[in-house]
């Protein structure tokens, strides 16, 4: 009954967001609000949940809703709200579009789910999270991503490797640093502390991050000749947004949106997990490891030189007899500065494969 008398607001309807709503709608969740002012397009169909080749050019949200209701045609059981219009953060632009129905007699959204790909409006949306103290799940970058066994679920402080979420870090901090100075000069506006964003970044229980350690390798696709010709500012909805196509594998955008879908539902229904975060490593860990490789090193080392001095040996012990002749003893002196160069060749060789290069052991690591 706590899932079917709950309240999700989904923001931002793409190849995340679509995932995570679609499954939310599945689960039994009463009332969804879905926003997104974005069309499907060609280049999302590889990654939308529902989106077909006849819904190009259709909004997101009426594409999910329209399919949606298919699923359940009865509002009672599950009501969709679908707002076809831009997350701002500016409270004239957006007027009422946060608040929840009077109907549902709720103080406050049970989640959010933050599927923008925007830094600067996701930490506008953040904000305003951190403000009301509403729990929110938010999905970091999934775009030319592709490993799902590197996949983490933690707070915003400890999302590590991640490029977007270093960026939100710091456009949320420098967002409520300029909001507490307005609050100096507006007495009605929401009152926030940095001590509350803080925590808020910090608590899994108030903001869950998901987002993947793996490193991204490719890069925004450039424009056709066409397109370049006929006018790069002519690709885009809005001016400032991306309009160069992102490489995205399809799985990793549905993985990100169902992990989000599946807290959510977990945390509604009162089956909560603590999910196990990638911690990050410590110096003294990294002092220890380090110590490890190079004692590792040492015994390898060790255990071929003594292989070299072995063999050797034995090739001293196979040589003929030397005779008195200048000739034989010409010879033997020649095949021992053979065998040294080799060993000496030898030690090279296995210093310069070892890299970083041999440290005695006691010495102290570079900080």
């Amino acid at each position: 009954s706590s899932i079917t008398t709950s309240a999700v607001l989904v923001v931002g309807l793409g190849g995340v967001g679509s995932h995570a709503a679609h499954m939310l709608a599945r689960g039994g969740v009463s009332y969804l609000r879905f926003i997104d002012f974005d069309q499907v397009t060609l280049s999302s169909l590889n990654r939308h949940a529902c989106a077909t080749l006849d819904d190009v050019g259709i909004p997101k949200v009426t594409c999910l809703a329209k399919f949606l209701e298919k699923v359940c045609p009865d509002k009672s059981y599950c009501e969709i709200d679908a707002r076809v219009q831009m997350y701002t953060g500016d409270p004239i632009k957006d007027g009422t579009l946060l608040d929840l129905p009077p109907h549902l007699s709720k103080q406050k959204w049970d989640i959010v789910i933050d599927a923008i790909d925007d830094v600067p409006t996701k930490a506008k949306l953040l904000s305003w999270c951190v403000a009301t103290n509403t729990r929110v799940i938010s999905c970091m970058g999934a775009g030319g991503k592709a490993d799902m066994t590197r996949l983490h679920i933690s707070d915003l402080k400890n999302a590590s490797r991640d490029p977007l979420a270093t960026k939100l870090r710091q456009s949320l901090k420098r967002l409520i640093q300029s909001q507490l100075k307005q609050q100096k000069n507006d007495p009605d506006s929401s009152k926030i502390t940095m001590e509350q964003a803080v925590s808020f970044m910090e608590d899994v229980d108030k903001l869950a991050v998901i987002y993947s350690s793996e490193k991204t390798v490719v890069k925004l696709a450039d424009f056709t000749e066409e397109q370049k010709q006929e006018g790069i500012h002519n690709f885009g909805n809005v001016d400032k947004m991306r309009v160069r196509v992102l490489p995205v594998l399809g799985t990793m955008p549905a993985i990100m949106g169902q992990s989000q879908a599946a807290l959510a539902l977990c945390e509604l229904g009162g089956k909560t997990f603590s999910p196990v975060a990638g911690e990050r490593v410590g110096r003294n860990v990294r002092h220890r490891l380090f110590q490890q490789f190079k004692r590792r090193e040492k015994d390898i080392r060790d255990k071929l030189e003594a292989q070299l001095v072995i063999q050797n040996g034995d090739s001293k012990n196979h040589d003929t007899p030397q005779s008195n002749s200048s000739d034989n003893n010409d010879n033997s002196n020649s095949n021992n500065n053979n065998n040294n160069n080799k060993i000496h060749n030898q030690k090279n060789n296995i210093q310069k494969d070892n890299t970083p290069p041999h440290n005695p052991i006691g010495t102290n690591v570079p900080k």
